[in-house]
């Protein structure tokens, strides 16, 4: 039978292996359910160690996933938003420029060149949208935070279970008894708190992606507006109807 320090210590410890592997996936991969779980009294507790290891696990994988990939999703974010903005104080400064040095005629101060910054910041704007680099980064950084939270209350929780055992352990002590037996009572709510935890790091997980693929299908929306916004000034400007021109 175990002690006081076991039941405490083995429940404490994380699965940091399987955690390690996973971090080296491209992609959010849910690991293996351990296997060969004994519930029979004196494997009860090893068997609730393994399923508090996995849990906990998944999380912690889950986790170092988003704050892992936020990276490229930030880097490629902050770049496009800042020609973006550059774009813009170009064309902004041009005319300006074109005034000051109106007597000198220079080339490079052309309307035309305004016009282009102008299209490159769309562009730039219409690449981070499709891409979902801003928002993506934003929203990498948020869910991990969510799930930073959860499981930090998942382990309160799971503090909380192993004090009623530590109580219900005293009062055997009392009767004369050595034995440290986790009830099956006791079990089932351990496994409940570890289904509800594993339940809701998987709903925050799906809510992430569910915006993401909103995100993406609007990003394409827009475009295909634009683009046909663009061919419609384009068949007034040339006087060609561009739906029925072929």
């Amino acid at each position: 039978m175990t002690n006081h320090e076991d039941i405490s210590n083995s429940w404490k410890k994380d699965n940091t292996d399987n955690t390690s592997t996973s971090e080296k996936e491209d992609n959010l991969i849910a690991q293996s359910f351990p296997k060969e779980l004994n519930w029979s009294q004196s494997n009860r507790n090893e068997s609730l160690q393994k399923v508090y290891n996995f849990v906990n696990a998944e999380c912690k994988n889950a986790i170092s996933w988003y704050y892992k990939s936020k990276k490229w999703k930030k880097i490629w974010g902050y770049g496009l938003r800042f020609f973006a903005i550059l774009a813009v104080a170009i064309a902004g400064v041009i005319p300006i420029l074109d005034e000051i040095f109106e007597e000198f005629d220079t080339l490079w101060l052309s309307p035309t060149w305004a016009t282009l910054s102008l299209a490159l910041a769309a562009l730039f704007i219409a690449l981070d949208q499709l891409g979902g680099y801003t928002t993506g980064w934003v929203r990498y950084v948020r869910t991990a935070q969510k799930l930073t939270i959860l499981q930090g209350n998942f382990r309160l929780d799971w503090e909380e279970t192993c004090l009623s055992i530590y109580d219900k352990s005293d009062k055997s002590s009392e009767d004369n008894s050595n034995e440290r037996i986790i009830d099956s009572e006791t079990a089932k709510k351990c496994l409940k708190l570890c289904k509800n935890f594993l339940k809701s790091v998987n709903s925050e997980v799906q809510a992430e992606t569910d915006a993401w693929a909103q995100e993406f299908q609007q990003a394409l929306l827009d475009i295909d507006q634009q683009s046909d916004a663009n061919k419609r000034r384009a068949g007034n400007t040339w006087g060609v109807d561009p739906v029925s021109h072929k």
